[in-house]
């Protein structure tokens, strides 16, 4: 077998100093155009294949790249409207640091302990993830920054949430100005195990998401407030995908015909209650009004628009990844606002 070409040898034959060789893969704005190009070339005819990436980390102290690490699958990560705004806004400040992004799937959680273990990043961020698993033990043991994203870690870095507790009791607020007092709550899963279906009190007693936490206390305080008993408010824990909360509504309204205002713990949530409505002939808001959160585009194109807390997510990955990558410690939890959306699903006259 060969000797390993090193980056050394390309410099030499390239008649260029270590520094410039290495500017010329890692740092190309710093080298002239022609330069580089020989450069390239003489790797490529000696066979280099590039710097290696655990030698950089210990030359420079940096991997380059920032750890995200979600509860769901890839897939999900994908193609849920708030992840992908989240992701836009990581990727944003990624894009300004010039560092790259190494996303992590926690739904299988002995691949993702390997990957936390094996990761090339400088810091970590992860996003809507209970505190008390091995994930979260992994990160902990690599001794980097960990930014916590609408979650309560122990020992994070700095946590970037939003005020969730306050956006639902926007929406419990506005329904109640809208007429509605049977009132149906469909939450997000509550914890990792998740169990679809009616929350009874033990239930709702031992939500473990942070989220999911904040907005059953935002939404309870109002509805109380108005002389609502918590007993009786019909809780549906919901698997964030509309068309599974489609079934899950007209059921739901088959057994409670009386509901006349839904509080959904998410815009994709709302949408698959105004589909399941739709299904049975509910008018809206006729008959039942519904309020979402989040502020997703879809939301503006139902039948008819969704009215929503609505959340700026692209800011929220924003913030967190410039923290994370910042690496200093930030004792008071960052605290994102949202604002109020009214639409047709709410009321006859929404706001123009």
């Amino acid at each position: 077998m060969g000797k390993r070409v090193r980056l050394v040898d390309v410099a030499r034959a390239a008649g260029v100093s270590q520094g410039t060789a290495s500017n010329a893969f890692g740092k190309p704005q710093l080298v002239r155009g022609e330069l580089r190009e020989k450069i390239l070339a003489v790797a490529s005819e000696l066979g280099y294949r590039g710097p290696h990436v655990m030698a950089r980390m210990l030359r420079t102290g940096k991997a380059g790249a920032l750890g995200v690490v979600f509860p769901d699958n890839l897939e999900y990560a994908f193609s849920d409207p708030v992840a992908i705004e989240l992701l836009r806004g990581i990727g944003r400040e990624c894009a300004r640091q010039a560092v790259n992004m190494m996303i992590i799937s926690a739904e299988n959680h002995e691949q993702a302990v390997s990957a936390v273990n094996n990761a090339a990043v400088d810091a970590f961020l992860v996003h809507c993830y209970s505190d008390d698993n091995d994930i979260i033990s992994a990160i902990r043991r690599r001794n980097l920054p960990m930014v916590g994203i609408d979650t309560d870690i122990v020992g994070a870095t700095a946590t970037v949430v939003l005020d969730d507790f306050e956006g639902a009791a926007t929406a419990a607020r506005h329904l109640l100005e809208c007429g509605a007092r049977k009132f149906a709550i469909l939450s997000l899963q509550a914890d990792e195990a998740g169990q679809f279906g009616l929350m009874d009190a033990r239930r709702r007693g031992s939500v473990s998401h942070r989220v999911v936490r904040e907005r059953l206390a935002g939404y309870h305080a109002v509805l109380r407030d108005a002389g609502l008993l918590v007993a009786d408010i019909v809780h549906i824990e919901c698997e964030n995908l509309s068309e599974n909360v489609r079934s899950q509504v007209v059921a739901m309204m088959a057994e409670f015909p009386d509901i006349d205002g839904i509080l959904a713990m998410s815009d994709v949530i709302a949408i698959g209650a105004l589909e399941g409505l739709a299904d049975i002939g509910c008018a809206v808001p006729g008959q039942v009004r519904v309020v979402g959160i989040d502020g997703v585009a879809r939301g503006a194109r139902t039948t008819p628009p969704l009215t929503s807390v609505a959340q700026n997510s692209v800011e929220k990955g924003r913030i967190a990844a410039e923290l994370a990558l910042a690496g200093e410690n930030v004792a008071e939890p960052v605290l994102l606002k949202t604002r109020l959306l009214v639409r047709g699903s709410s009321t006859d006259t929404p706001a123009s």
